[in-house]
Order: structure tokens, then sequence, then C-alpha cells
């Protein structure tokens, strides 16, 4: 396209075209999210026993559509990754894009993790008020599993709360469900274990004794978590053809955090373990 063709009314219209429309979009995805008092309690009770919250149908139909189109856009800029999570020794098998990529492709999503509604629906469950992730890379991510046995392997995470908005989601018995054993800190604490170091034999002991709780969604549907002392994995994706989008916005309670390596060997473009898709 030459200059004076970018430059016509017609792009010019169609630009400003696109910009409303994913600006409405973002106005009509968070300004619903007011839950009654009554609600709020409930979930701000579930979420302090369990460290675990569902949000059914938490964006509209319209957002979902809009969410999935640019996830679909942006998994082609989404790099591969396949190996063993030093520490946790547990597999990542997923494709990922990191905050600093969201952030230079997907003005409406970086604007999503920004909104003052979205931030009070997350405060008012966790009853305190909560800070951005500091993290360059960790603040928000795009994770795709696309390929039968494809796996987020368990881990904790470092900021301490992550809200995760589906756009794709395989059927129930295909695998891609949130798997969550609560209260690890205390778990490992109790056994004299280090919560992220060699942890395949405790977390079979966790499953024989009824202590992994497995969570199924559906498009559209959120979730809140206390990612940073529940250990959490998403199980393997079962069949070939199953897919699982979601986009991750992670929050801090304190203004100033520290952060591990994980995050860097998951989302860094200079990680060893980058592969293209």
């Amino acid at each position: 396209m030459d200059r004076s063709e970018a430059g016509s009314p017609g792009n010019r219209l169609a630009r400003e075209s696109a910009t409303m429309n994913w600006a409405a979009a973002l106005y009509d995805l968070v300004t619903p999210l007011d839950y009654d008092w009554n609600a709020q309690q409930h979930m701000r009770e579930q979420f302090l026993r369990f460290g675990y919250v569902k949000l059914p149908g938490f964006i509209s139909a319209a957002a979902l559509q809009l969410i999935k189109n640019e996830l679909d856009e942006l998994a082609r800029l989404s790099r591969r990754r396949d190996f063993i999570m030093p520490g946790y020794a547990t597999p990542r098998s997923l494709s990922v894009l990191s905050g600093s990529m969201i952030k230079a492709h997907s003005p409406f999503l970086y604007s999503l993790y920004h909104h003052y509604a979205l931030r009070r629906c997350v405060e008012n469950i966790v009853g305190r008020t909560v800070y951005s992730c500091t993290h360059p890379e960790e603040y928000m991510v795009a994770n795709f599993l696309h390929h039968q046995d494809d796996t987020h392997g368990w881990h904790l995470d470092d900021p301490p709360y992550a809200l995760v908005i589906f756009a794709e989601i395989p059927g129930e018995n295909d695998g891609g469900a949130l798997e969550v054993v609560a209260n690890w800190t205390d778990l490992c604490r109790r056994k004299n274990r280090k919560p992220d170091q060699a942890i395949d034999d405790l977390i079979s002991w966790a499953e024989e004794n009824g202590l992994v709780d497995r969570h199924y969604h559906q498009a559209g549907d959120a979730y809140l978590l206390r990612a940073d002392v529940n250990l959490h994995r998403v199980s393997p994706l079962v069949h070939a053809g199953s897919r699982r989008a979601v986009v991750n916005l992670a929050f801090q309670c304190t203004a100033v955090a520290h952060y591990g390596a994980t995050a860097n060997l998951l989302y860094s473009a200079e990680s060893d373990h980058v592969r293209r898709p």
C-alpha cells in the first residue's frame, strides 16, 4: 500500500472504526463487573477458604469474540516451549506470549489490564488493595495449548493473584482442566518440604489423599486464584485438535515484590527454551 492509500479517508475510517470497536467492547466488558453485596461476600468467603473462585460468564459474548479474535492474531507471535522447569521438575509444553509482546501488539488487552473496573472487581473479591505486577513479562500473559499432551505443569506463581479469562477451552473429557492443591505451601511446611523443589512424590501423595481439586470452565468464564500458595497446573490435552487459550492477568498484594527466574524461563524472548510454534 502506498502512502496515499494508507492516508485515504476509507482507510482512516477503517482504523478509527476498529479502534472504536475494541474501545466499546472494553467498556462493555468491564462495566457489568459490580456484583451485588451478597455475591461479593460469597465470592470473598470462597476465595479466602479455598484460594480459588470461579467467575462463570465473566465476559459477554461480544467481548468473548473480540478477545478470541485478538488471541487468534497474537498466537501467530507466540513462542513454543517444551521443557522441564528447573526446581519443580514439571513439564512446560505450550505456546506463550509475554506481557511485553502484548503491550506492543494489543492495545485492547493492555488497556484491559489497567482498567479501573476490572481492578475493582478483583479487589472486591480479595478484600484488599491490589497492585500492578511489576514484572514486565508476567504482568499479563497469553497461554496456548493447541497440541495433544500440551500442559502447563505444576507450579506456583510469583504474583499472588491470577485472574484468568478463557477464550477457548476443550470439552470436559479432553483435558485442559485447572487442577489445584489448595494451601500447598502449608502442606509443604508440615511435611518439611520445599514447595518448589522435586515435588512429584508429594503431588502423588496429595492425589491419593483427595487433595487435588479439578475445576472445569467454559469459554467466557474466568477464575481468580491465590496463585502463590496454591499449587496448580493445566492438565494435559487428551486429543489432537483440542484447543485451550487464556489470558492471565497478574496482580501483587504489595507495591514492591521479588520475582524468581521461572517467569523469564517461560516468557522471555531470550530464554534458552524458545521455539517458534
